[in-house]
């Protein structure tokens, strides 16, 4: 089904098993179409300093919602003053409510296996937060290959099934006002061979979620027949408490990907259903084809494709349009905010300044500032 467009409308008893599967339920087939939505089309907000200024190049890679506030965190390509930083975002405005947060390492992982990707820059993608101790951060590393295992190291956390150095998962503790960050415990994940990831050090982990049943979700940006994959694991309160592998499960949820060519998941969040005993639905950002995916948990509904058009915003007093239209956006944060979802994206260098229209914004284009959009959560996603 061809996606229609809209006029342009800017706006600020079931249980899920392991398999992602709905039991007592009738799953629809794995080659079900995908059910293709309105075009949204986002006016973008951009992310301000406490001053009101653009924030030059934070390379956002990670984006969720607690307490009241958006939590970003960036990649290790952002400008070397905001790398291993949370900001914290008033989600209204896009401000910053408060000054970077560097994110320190608790002395006691120096004797961890990987002790020295944890003092230099590592490439973080996603942020999470466990919904049952607000203490908790959990974060993930993609790009590792300029790091190496010790042979001891190597012997026990080798055989990875996919990159030579491990995906980390990493446990980062604060208190409820986010006045702190510091990395206190670290798991490397261990993927299902029959996965067939491959080794691609930059096409790893780009999205985690928790649902309400204390799973936590895991999105591959592309295996190596270049498509996205979802993955799972079960989290309990001892989860931290080893520093072995995690070993988790392919969740074979079919995914809305038309062929062979790149279309990579790039953030993910939850999205808890409204109907009681429905295990609730994924959100993912496609970022290379500008759509979010809506994805049944239940395996009730087939896919629903929401194709996406990015505008970024000028000056009230300039002679420009008050919005105008992005050539290139790159999604990379999901994050539920109440009856929206806000999205941020990472500026590709390469191609970012394509989108300088506007002598206003050339600025904030050269410096590769990112914005964020927000959308409305649609009652159909969940029909």
């Amino acid at each position: 089904m061809k996606p229609a467009v809209t006029s342009l409308l800017f706006a600020a008893g079931c249980t899920l098993n392991l398999a992602g599967n709905l039991a007592g339920s009738h799953a629809v087939a794995a080659d079900t179409p995908a059910l293709w939505l309105t075009e949204q089309h986002l006016a973008g907000q951009w992310l301000t300093d406490g001053n009101g200024q653009t924030i030059p190049d934070p390379q956002s890679s990670g984006l969720t919602y607690r307490h009241g506030e958006l939590v970003h965190i960036g990649d290790n390509s952002a400008t070397p003053a905001l790398r291993n930083k949370l900001l914290r975002i008033n989600p209204a405005t896009g401000q910053l409510v408060a000054p970077p947060l560097a994110i320190s390492v608790n002395p006691a992982l120096k004797q961890s296996c990987f002790a020295e990707l944890l003092a230099g820059d590592p490439d973080w993608e996603s942020l999470t937060w466990d919904r049952l101790d607000d203490s908790t951060l959990i974060s993930v590393t993609e790009d590792s290959s300029k790091f190496h295992l010790t042979a001891d190291c190597a012997r026990r956390f080798g055989v990875t099934h996919s990159t030579a150095y491990p995906t980390l998962l990493v446990k980062i503790r604060t208190d409820k006002a986010l006045s702190f960050a510091e990395i206190v415990a670290v798991r490397p994940v261990q993927f299902p061979a029959a996965a067939q990831v491959g080794n691609f050090p930059n096409d790893g982990i780009e999205g985690l979620a928790f649902d309400n049943q204390r799973n936590l979700y895991l999105a591959l940006e592309q295996n190596q027949a270049n498509a996205p994959m979802l993955f799972v694991t079960p989290y309990s309160d001892d989860f931290w408490l080893s520093d072995d592998f995690v070993k988790i499960t392919d969740l074979k949820l079919p995914l809305p990907v038309p062929d062979a060519k790149d279309h990579p998941i790039n953030g993910l969040d939850f999205l808890p259903a409204r109907k009681e005993g429905h295990p609730g639905y994924l959100l993912a950002a496609a970022r290379n084809d500008d759509q979010l995916w809506v994805l049944d948990l239940s395996r009730q509904q087939p896919a629903k494709v929401v194709p996406l058009r990015f505008y970024a915003p000028t000056r009230p007093d300039t002679s420009c349009p008050p919005y105008e239209p992005l050539a290139n956006t790159s999604i990379e944060g999901v994050a539920v905010v109440g009856d929206q979802v806000a999205l941020v994206n990472d500026p590709w260098q390469r191609h970012y300044p394509e989108n300088i229209q506007c002598p206003d914004n050339a600025a904030a284009f050269r410096q590769f500032s990112p914005l964020i959009f927000k959308l409305a959560i649609d009652p159909r996603w969940f029909n």
